[in-house]
Protein backbone atom coordinates (compact mmCIF):
# COMPACT_ATOMS: atom_id res chain seq x y z
CA UNK A 1 0.00 0.00 0.00
CA UNK A 2 1.35 3.39 -0.96
CA UNK A 3 2.21 5.86 1.68
CA UNK A 4 0.50 8.80 -0.08
CA UNK A 5 -2.63 8.74 -2.22
CA UNK A 6 -2.00 12.23 -3.60
CA UNK A 7 0.62 14.01 -5.72
CA UNK A 8 3.26 16.03 -3.99
CA UNK A 9 3.86 19.28 -5.86
CA UNK A 10 6.17 21.86 -4.35
CA UNK A 11 4.57 25.21 -3.71
CA UNK A 12 6.33 28.48 -4.39
CA UNK A 13 7.22 28.70 -0.71
CA UNK A 14 8.96 25.29 -0.87
CA UNK A 15 10.98 25.96 -4.02
CA UNK A 16 14.58 26.84 -3.36
CA UNK A 17 16.67 28.98 -5.67
CA UNK A 18 20.37 28.47 -5.26
CA UNK A 19 22.35 31.60 -5.96
CA UNK A 20 26.11 31.78 -6.26
CA UNK A 21 28.02 34.96 -5.53
CA UNK A 22 30.32 36.17 -8.30
CA UNK A 23 33.91 36.75 -7.31
CA UNK A 24 36.36 38.60 -9.55
CA UNK A 25 35.55 40.53 -12.70
CA UNK A 26 31.80 40.91 -12.66
CA UNK A 27 31.41 43.79 -15.12
CA UNK A 28 28.60 43.48 -17.66
CA UNK A 29 26.86 45.77 -20.13
CA UNK A 30 23.09 46.03 -20.29
CA UNK A 31 21.75 47.49 -23.56
CA UNK A 32 18.67 49.56 -22.72
CA UNK A 33 17.44 51.04 -25.99
CA UNK A 34 20.32 53.01 -27.48
CA UNK A 35 22.08 53.28 -24.11
CA UNK A 36 24.69 50.94 -22.70
CA UNK A 37 24.53 50.71 -18.93
CA UNK A 38 27.54 49.38 -17.04
CA UNK A 39 26.32 46.98 -14.36
CA UNK A 40 27.93 44.52 -11.96
CA UNK A 41 26.86 40.86 -11.81
CA UNK A 42 26.59 40.10 -8.09
CA UNK A 43 24.97 36.63 -8.16
CA UNK A 44 24.17 33.93 -10.69
CA UNK A 45 21.60 31.17 -10.58
CA UNK A 46 20.27 28.58 -12.99
CA UNK A 47 17.73 30.91 -14.55
CA UNK A 48 19.27 34.34 -14.34
CA UNK A 49 21.41 36.88 -12.56
CA UNK A 50 21.31 39.50 -9.84
CA UNK A 51 22.76 42.78 -11.07
CA UNK A 52 24.12 45.67 -9.06
CA UNK A 53 23.15 49.06 -10.51
CA UNK A 54 24.01 52.68 -10.07
CA UNK A 55 21.06 54.44 -8.37
CA UNK A 56 20.71 56.75 -11.40
CA UNK A 57 20.22 53.75 -13.71
CA UNK A 58 17.17 52.38 -11.89
CA UNK A 59 14.67 54.72 -13.56
CA UNK A 60 15.91 53.74 -17.05
CA UNK A 61 14.97 50.07 -16.67
CA UNK A 62 11.39 48.86 -17.12
CA UNK A 63 10.25 45.63 -15.53
CA UNK A 64 8.82 43.17 -18.05
CA UNK A 65 10.84 44.52 -20.98
CA UNK A 66 13.66 42.56 -22.61
CA UNK A 67 17.22 43.77 -22.89
CA UNK A 68 20.46 42.44 -24.30
CA UNK A 69 23.26 41.83 -21.80
CA UNK A 70 26.95 41.25 -22.58
CA UNK A 71 28.73 39.36 -19.83
CA UNK A 72 31.83 37.18 -19.83
CA UNK A 73 32.08 36.98 -23.67
CA UNK A 74 28.41 35.96 -23.83
CA UNK A 75 25.40 37.70 -25.35
CA UNK A 76 22.14 37.12 -23.48
CA UNK A 77 18.56 38.29 -23.81
CA UNK A 78 17.34 39.03 -20.28
CA UNK A 79 14.05 40.14 -18.76
CA UNK A 80 14.11 42.24 -15.55
CA UNK A 81 12.00 40.51 -12.93
CA UNK A 82 12.14 42.46 -9.68
CA UNK A 83 14.16 45.09 -7.85
CA UNK A 84 15.37 43.69 -4.54
CA UNK A 85 16.58 45.40 -1.41
CA UNK A 86 19.62 47.60 -1.91
CA UNK A 87 22.89 46.43 -0.40
CA UNK A 88 25.10 49.24 0.92
CA UNK A 89 23.21 51.78 -1.20
CA UNK A 90 23.51 49.76 -4.41
CA UNK A 91 20.13 48.80 -5.93
CA UNK A 92 19.87 45.16 -7.01
CA UNK A 93 17.90 43.84 -9.98
CA UNK A 94 17.04 40.21 -10.58
CA UNK A 95 16.85 39.28 -14.27
CA UNK A 96 15.78 36.07 -15.98
CA UNK A 97 17.76 34.66 -18.89
CA UNK A 98 15.36 34.42 -21.83
CA UNK A 99 17.86 33.39 -24.47
CA UNK A 100 21.58 33.00 -24.99
CA UNK A 101 22.76 33.96 -28.46
CA UNK A 102 25.39 32.17 -30.52
CA UNK A 103 28.79 33.90 -30.50
CA UNK A 104 29.29 36.34 -33.37
CA UNK A 105 31.75 35.32 -36.03
CA UNK A 106 34.71 37.64 -36.30
CA UNK A 107 36.81 38.55 -39.29
CA UNK A 108 40.19 40.20 -39.36
CA UNK A 109 41.76 42.65 -41.76
CA UNK A 110 45.27 41.57 -42.76
CA UNK A 111 47.81 43.78 -44.44
CA UNK A 112 49.85 42.30 -47.26
CA UNK A 113 53.27 41.00 -46.17
CA UNK A 114 52.26 40.96 -42.49
CA UNK A 115 52.97 37.21 -42.13
CA UNK A 116 49.36 36.42 -41.25
CA UNK A 117 49.18 38.62 -38.16
CA UNK A 118 45.77 40.02 -37.47
CA UNK A 119 45.78 43.78 -37.55
CA UNK A 120 42.22 44.77 -36.60
CA UNK A 121 39.50 42.45 -35.33
CA UNK A 122 35.93 43.28 -36.27
CA UNK A 123 32.65 41.69 -35.34
CA UNK A 124 30.68 40.41 -38.30
CA UNK A 125 27.99 43.09 -38.51
CA UNK A 126 26.45 45.08 -41.30
CA UNK A 127 28.63 48.07 -40.44
CA UNK A 128 31.84 46.12 -40.90
CA UNK A 129 30.64 44.71 -44.22
CA UNK A 130 29.79 48.22 -45.39
CA UNK A 131 33.22 49.45 -44.27
CA UNK A 132 34.93 46.70 -46.28
CA UNK A 133 32.77 47.52 -49.33
CA UNK A 134 33.63 51.20 -48.96
CA UNK A 135 37.32 50.36 -48.80
CA UNK A 136 37.08 48.33 -52.02
CA UNK A 137 35.13 51.14 -53.70
CA UNK A 138 37.74 53.75 -52.71
CA UNK A 139 40.53 51.49 -53.96
CA UNK A 140 38.65 51.00 -57.24
CA UNK A 141 38.16 54.78 -57.65
CA UNK A 142 41.85 55.49 -56.96
CA UNK A 143 42.86 52.96 -59.59
CA UNK A 144 40.51 54.66 -62.06
CA UNK A 145 41.95 58.17 -61.56
CA UNK A 146 43.61 59.55 -64.70
CA UNK A 147 47.06 60.14 -63.17
CA UNK A 148 47.32 57.00 -61.01
CA UNK A 149 45.35 54.74 -63.35
CA UNK A 150 47.41 55.72 -66.39
CA UNK A 151 50.68 54.96 -64.60
CA UNK A 152 49.37 51.59 -63.38
CA UNK A 153 47.67 50.82 -66.68
CA UNK A 154 44.30 50.27 -65.00
CA UNK A 155 42.38 53.37 -66.15
CA UNK A 156 41.70 52.20 -69.75
CA UNK A 157 40.60 48.75 -68.54
CA UNK A 158 38.27 50.17 -65.90
CA UNK A 159 36.84 52.64 -68.42
CA UNK A 160 36.19 49.81 -70.91
CA UNK A 161 34.52 47.68 -68.22
CA UNK A 162 32.27 50.59 -67.17
CA UNK A 163 31.28 51.23 -70.79
CA UNK A 164 30.32 47.56 -71.25
CA UNK A 165 28.28 47.61 -68.01
CA UNK A 166 26.53 50.85 -69.04
CA UNK A 167 25.56 49.34 -72.42
CA UNK A 168 24.23 46.19 -70.76
CA UNK A 169 22.22 48.19 -68.21
CA UNK A 170 20.85 50.29 -71.07
CA UNK A 171 19.75 47.16 -72.94
CA UNK A 172 18.08 45.72 -69.83
CA UNK A 173 16.32 49.02 -69.13
CA UNK A 174 15.06 49.23 -72.74
CA UNK A 175 13.72 45.65 -72.55
CA UNK A 176 11.67 46.56 -69.44
CA UNK A 177 10.30 49.76 -71.02
CA UNK A 178 9.41 48.21 -74.39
Amino acid sequence: MSEHKYKVVPSTAQEKVYRCKVVGDAAATLHVGARKLNVQVRETCGGGFTLGLDPKQVKKIRLGARYEMHYDDRRLLVAPEVFTQAVQGEPRLQVLTVREYEPKKRWAFRLPFSKGQRIVKHEGTIGSTAAYGGFVLVLFCVMALPGVGDKLGTAPRIEAALNIMARNFGDVFESFRG
